[in-house]
């Protein structure tokens, strides 16, 4: 009972940060709102019970996406208070609104119709051991690969910035 509270707790509020990196003024507003959203995601895993993902997402997107986003957004150089320009609403909005509000229905209907894994009374165990010994052995290669394709791209971005700036 207290999970299922808990549940719909998180769910409304990365539902609300969420709407938060939507409609924030604010480009470093919205890129906190975006480490609430995904650090409940996150959250979100651990109470299915799926442990590795909820590492996954807290490690991957609310740490090195998120610092990758601040990253860029201090490369361009936007002030922190410049709004962003863009109206909210336009001639498009009642379209905008049925479209979000159909796949609103549509998602809220799957996810309704769809027999999950807790409802069936079997908690579905993946075993973390032996996922994390074969991304560490098998595929080790790829992530160091990976990491330094990553560090090349940071490091050009940032001179590219500085020569833009010099000019």
């Amino acid at each position: 009972m207290i999970t299922e509270v808990l549940w719909w707790i998180f769910a409304a509020g990365i539902v609300a940060s969420a709407a938060g990196v939507v409609f924030s003024r604010s480009v470093i507003h919205s890129a906190i709102f975006l480490i609430v959203a995904l650090a409940g995601v996150g959250a979100m895993y651990v109470f299915l019970q799926i442990e590795f993902l909820a590492l996954v997402q807290f490690l991957i997107y609310g740490g090195a996406v998120t610092v990758l986003i601040l990253l860029a957004l201090m490369l361009t150089r936007t002030a922190a208070g410049t709004p962003r320009g863009v109206s909210l609403t336009g001639p498009h909005w009642p379209f905008a609104l049925l479209v979000g509000s159909g796949l609103a229905a549509v998602l809220v209907g799957a996810a309704t119709a769809t027999v999950w894994p807790g409802d069936q009374g079997k908690p579905s165990l993946l075993p973390i051991g032996r996922v994390g010994e074969r991304l560490f052995t098998d595929f080790g290669a790829a992530f160091i690969v990976v990491t330094a394709v990553l560090l090349v791209a940071l490091v050009g971005a940032i001179i590219i910035a500085r020569q833009e700036g010099s000019e």
